[in-house]
């Protein structure tokens, strides 16, 4: 995507020292992120070609940038990278800090100057996906979702129709048969040259609106809610993994506040982190329902934000009975084992992950929302716990055809006996 700088800020970055492609979306042990005041920054508008949406740029007010230098300077810092936070009116810097320096010493230094408004390690985050009938759909019939949750019922009610769905997460093949015409906006803030990874955002994206009834692979919990793909997170070659970071999702945030969807689905996990804590708020205050992934194997590294008690934390299914043992047990549940997805290329696999019981559940409120507007969080949390509740069954999920059915009881969602439609 084509992101202009302003013509300063291109004047300044082109005299510092040059940071090699693959270290441009950050190294967590030597890196941290600083914001400044960016107050009176002006806007300025960018374009770039469909599927990607035009919108505005903010520049850095001089004095923002006069500090930046001058910390950099004098803390004998090399600037990594930098992007204006509209949002909550700051400029935010990625530093790294000289080799066999202390990180914790410079943070705390830094905590003291005047200049700053707040300094944090750069924290690292990554996704939760593992490799491993009414419906014309080829592998319908393989999609345990459909079935846990109802789908096929619940679509003759609802399908998601006018709900719009941001996903913060890698690219996403928007080519893809099953996704063709289903991305409204992609934008990208992670480095393209670093590694771009398609395959966790299509899977992600592909359980969340798949298109339905089109003879092409899978169905989408909700066919017709419009999705908007923030790119934050990247290949990493060297872990096999796909990995963000506290810039990257800080700037997909900001991005998303401009014009604020219905939900957001963010199938990561990591540290807690203050910026984006921050930033998470802002979008829950605008009222976005946002919806996260736990994590499979909970530690005090991997916790955020689920941990946050406006979002919306989801686990997988088939790991109930392991956070149980494990004194975690977790609020609400969506299958996330072995699920079928799409992949880039138009090809299909089975992923496992609560990244995918995640997307499950960011479905499942679109077709609520779609027929219930104005819901609140609460109402919303309250119908999601309840279906769960309903009846005993062999997987411990939510059930979107309940959810249709306890926010209208004059709704008709009538359970069948494969629950498939």
């Amino acid at each position: 995507m084509n992101t202009a700088l302003p013509l300063a800020a291109l004047v300044l970055s082109s005299l510092l020292p040059a940071v090699p492609a693959a270290a441009q979306n950050g190294d967590p042990e030597r890196d941290i992120l600083v914001t400044i005041d960016n107050q009176g920054a002006r806007a300025r508008g960018t374009s770039a070609g469909a599927p990607y949406r035009n919108r505005k740029r903010y520049s850095i007010a001089p004095a923002a940038r006069r500090n930046a230098d001058e910390v950099r300077d004098e803390y004998s810092l090399q600037e990594i990278s930098h992007w204006p936070i509209r949002s909550l009116s700051i400029y935010c810097i990625v530093y790294r800090v000289r080799p066999g320096v202390d990180l914790a010493n410079v943070i705390e230094r830094l905590r003291g100057d005047k200049r700053i408004e707040s300094v944090q390690p750069l924290h690292e985050f990554e996704t939760s996906v593992s490799l491993h009938d009414g419906y014309d759909d080829k592998y319908a019939n393989l999609q345990r979702g459909l079935a846990v949750l109802s789908i096929g019922a619940a679509h003759r009610i609802s399908r998601g129709q006018g709900i719009r769905i941001a996903i913060i997460d890698s690219g996403a093949d928007y080519r893809h048969e099953d996704l063709r015409g289903r991305v409204s906006r992609i934008d990208v803030f992670a480095d393209k040259k670093a590694g771009m990874d398609l395959s966790h955002g299509t899977a992600v994206a592909s359980v969340i609106g798949a298109n339905a009834n089109n003879a092409k692979g899978i169905v989408g919990i909700s066919p017709e809610a419009s999705l908007e793909v923030f790119v934050a997170c990247w290949a990493d070659d060297a872990s096999d993994k796909t990995l963000c970071n506290s810039f990257t999702l800080a700037k997909a945030l900001d991005a998303l506040l401009e014009d604020p969807p219905h939900i957001l689905n963010m199938s990561l996990t990591g540290p807690f982190d203050p910026l984006l804590a921050r930033l998470l708020g802002k979008v829950t205050n605008a009222g976005v329902f946002v919806v996260v992934a736990r994590p499979e194997e909970p530690t005090d590294r991997n916790r955020f934000p689920a941990s946050l008690e406006t979002v919306i934390g989801v686990g997988n299914s088939d790991r109930r009975q392991a956070d149980a043992a494990s004194g975690s047990m977790q609020d609400l549940y969506a299958p996330g084992e072995q699920i079928m997805v799409a992949v880039p290329n138009d090809a299909y696999d089975f992923r496992s992950g609560s990244s995918l019981a995640a997307a499950h559940v960011s479905g499942a409120i679109a077709l609520l929302l779609a027929v219930s507007p104005g819901l609140t969080f609460d109402s919303v949390l309250a119908f999601l716990r309840q279906s769960q509740d309903a009846e005993p069954a062999d997987t411990v999920s939510i059930n979107a055809c309940i959810v249709l059915k306890l926010a209208d009881p004059s709704r008709v969602c009538q359970l069948t006996a494969d629950n498939s439609g």
